[in-house]
């Protein structure tokens, strides 16, 4: 009895007195001094702490003292040592002849080893490691040994998972091209890491500055910006990311995308703000460029397509003055084919010029008053005479509500519905063309006009539908070649559409035709026309 109190003594104080010198660890430096201490308070010959890989395979020693001294690390199969049956059946002591026990662990009898005492690490049903202790004479104190591991068993797993995730995070900030900022509202410090210096022109180093200091790096015109953003992300939690211009080492801004994420305490009081800082000055120069670009492209095609239409206006003018006079058929049939030549160069100019003015954002639409019916029918009657004379039928159906007055640009929906129309009879050559034309009321309470070309024609596949509506795209080369036509009609007619707070529709299945649907605000539709409908 006197023994076992005598032992159970011994133990708390061996406790008390690794609790004191552990105190103040944490991390590495903690795994590190666990195995010294315990190897210099137990006289082991070695402590070893070990990783186990999740196939229970291989263990690699994390920490190891031996001899007094901290010792490298190793790694070795699993397969036929202690450690493997530790990790089976759970903390195994043995205070003399381990290497007996395990014959195929040729490193117990090389190193001497007679005692053992091992503790398995696990993380809920995850293994995580070992700890190991081992003694070239036999055991005296095996049970306080093993009471000392069980203590700090979570310590130690711990310890070490919070090791490895450190250092995922450290390799992973130090792959990226990201600067990673910290900023402690308490102290009101931000640490800045190796990278983050680096894109502010100054050494690849970690450091810790006061907030104050890198806030007089932004520029003047942004500090406004970022201390707004900043307080509706720790108020209301909105997103904390914009684009900054902050000094560098140079005295030059540059332009920085800036995010962060607020930590917060359990009653959402936040603590810190963690962010990466993301060099963008050379993507937002090259973008402005491109968009200055696309601009000085789209007012150049504007002005050419002015001073073509001018002289091209003159040669239509007299060709058909040329034709009022005396020719012979001969003659008559060439200046046709002027006009005619004329007309379609004409109409591609046009295309040309609306575009550019669209993409240059000088192109404006009007607010008039117009009959969608009145519109439909006025649009659809040269068409009619087209489709005869290719054999097929042009159907127009008009609902009773689309009868009433609306507002939009009456000329931008007749030339996007004359597209529509010229693509429908172009592309179909047997069947018929459908129009249709209604006025409902959208779930919002707001009047919408619904027109429609349905066609039987060649249809399109998928991957053709996703792209129709983009500049100088077409079908088939042999169909392209056969119908001709720039492929900017349908592109024109979606920007319209968008332009007047609309959209534009495409159903297609190749070999069964095309639905194209335009959707347009009504604006101040006549209220009667849809209660009468309604009631009828």
């Amino acid at each position: 009895m006197q023994d076992r109190v005598t032992g159970e003594q011994r133990t708390g104080e061996l406790l008390d007195g690794l609790n004191s010198r552990l105190s103040r660890e944490t991390g590495q430096a903690f795994l590190s001094a666990f195995v010294s201490l315990v190897a210099d308070f137990f006289d082991a010959d070695s402590v070893a702490l070990g990783r186990i890989d999740p196939g229970h395979r291989q263990v690699r020693t994390l920490h190891v003292a031996s001899q007094g001294a901290v010792s490298r690390n190793f790694s070795y199969p699993l397969e036929g040592t202690p450690c493997a049956s530790v990790m089976a059946s759970g903390a195994l002591v043995f205070e003399d002849g381990v290497a007996q026990q395990f014959p195929g662990d040729y490193m117990l009898e090389e190193m001497g080893i007679r005692g053992y005492v091992g503790m398995p690490l696990y993380h809920g049903a995850q293994s995580v490691g070992v700890v190991v202790a081992l003694f070239k004479r036999p055991i005296e104190n095996a049970d306080a040994l093993l009471k000392i591991m069980h203590h700090y068993r979570r310590r130690l797993t711990a310890e070490i998972l919070a090791a490895e995730t450190g250092e995922r995070a450290s390799l992973a900030i130090r792959g990226m091209s990201d600067g990673v900022l910290d900023w402690c509202l308490e102290t009101d410090q931000v640490y800045t890491s190796a990278r983050c210096r680096e894109l502010l022109g100054d050494k690849p180093r970690e450091s810790t500055m006061p907030a104050d200091d890198l806030r007089a790096l932004l520029h003047r015109e942004d500090r406004p910006r970022v201390d707004s953003a900043l307080q509706a992300h720790f108020r209301a939690g909105r997103s904390f990311d914009l684009s900054v211009r902050i000094m560098v080492l140079s005295g030059t801004h540059r332009w920085f995308r800036l995010r962060g994420e607020a930590v917060r305490t359990p009653d959402g009081e936040p603590t810190r703000l963690v962010g990466a800082l993301t060099d963008v000055h050379d993507l937002l120069e090259a973008r402005q460029q491109a968009t200055e670009s696309s601009r000085a492209k789209a007012k150049f095609l504007a002005t050419m397509s002015h001073e073509i239409r001018t002289p091209m206006n003159g040669v239509l003018g007299m060709s058909s003055l040329l034709m009022n006079t005396d020719l012979q058929d001969s003659q008559r049939e060439m200046v046709e084919l002027i006009q005619k030549s004329g007309h379609a160069l004409l109409d591609i100019l046009n295309d040309i010029l609306d575009l550019a003015n669209i993409e240059s954002g000088r192109f404006e639409v009007e607010d008039a008053s117009y009959c969608p019916a009145e519109l439909i029918r006025s649009v659809t009657g040269p068409y009619r005479m087209k489709a005869l004379e290719k054999g097929l039928q042009l159907h127009v159906q008009i609902d009773p509500c689309a009868e009433g007055q609306a507002s939009g640009d009456p000329a931008r929906i007749r030339q996007i519905l004359s597209n529509l129309l010229s693509n429908a009879v172009k592309f179909t050559e047997q069947g018929e063309i459908r129009v249709r034309c209604r006025a409902s009321q959208s779930d919002d309470g707001c009047h919408v006009v619904n027109f429609e070309v349905s066609d039987t024609g060649i249809g399109m596949e998928q991957s053709l539908s996703e792209r129709v509506f983009m500049p100088f795209t077409q079908g088939e080369s042999a169909m392209s070649r056969k119908n001709g036509g720039t492929g900017l009609g349908l592109a024109i007619s979606k920007k319209l559409a968008e332009l007047m707070h609309g959209d534009i529709e495409l159903e297609s299945v190749p070999g069964g035709g095309s639905v194209f649907s335009v959707r347009l605000p009504m604006g101040d539709l006549q209220p009667s026309v849809l209660a009468a409908s309604a009631a009828g």
